[in-house]
């Protein structure tokens, strides 16, 4: 369905979106299966804090500040570290830019984590497997490669090129 899909061309913001949300086509074409651990994590640290804040203003409604003030100093750290661990998971060299985490038969680990840069149409992507550093590989292309001149997607040419980039891998952890 999305391959049907036209992405505006002068939109790098639009072409990167749409690469990141075909990475899971193209990767589990290539033998992995897409783990939602990290977004879910993310998600339940965010609602966690929304939680605490609802809770704190209902608590200071009901009983003043006066009665719940050790209840407010416990929430405001409790928010604080929560924060911090969400913070380290979006903004950390490690996980910025993570738009893609699984696992394949064998049960390896591969981040996909992508980037573009302003009025740059080139797409980057950082591959690494099972969180090693080492074994990271860094690679761009242009996102015509990957869509035609009307803007539609091609799904082939997407997975030919993270087939090459994960051969390179297997090729250089040897």
């Amino acid at each position: 369905m999305s391959a049907l899909k036209k992405t505006n061309l002068n939109s790098i913001v639009q072409l990167r979106a749409t690469c990141d949300d075909n990475l899971h086509a193209s990767l589990s074409e290539l033998g992995y299966t897409q783990s939602f651990s990290l977004i879910d994590t993310k998600l339940a640290l965010g609602y966690l804090t929304v939680v605490i804040a609802g809770l704190l203003y209902v608590v200071d409604k009901k009983f003043g500040f006066e009665k719940t003030y050790n209840v407010t100093v416990i929430s405001v750290i409790l928010y604080f570290l929560i924060s911090a661990i969400l913070f380290y998971l979006t903004s950390t060299k490690k996980y910025k830019n993570v738009k893609y985490v699984g696992y394949d038969v064998n049960n390896k680990k591969i981040l996909v984590a992508t980037w573009t840069k302003k009025y740059d149409p080139i797409y980057h992507l950082k591959i690494r497997f099972n969180d090693e550093e080492s074994s990271a590989i860094v690679t761009s292309f242009e996102f015509m490669k990957v869509f035609d001149a009307f803007g539609y997607y091609k799904q082939d040419e997407l997975t030919r090129l993270l087939k090459n980039e994960l051969e390179k891998i297997d090729k250089k952890s040897d």
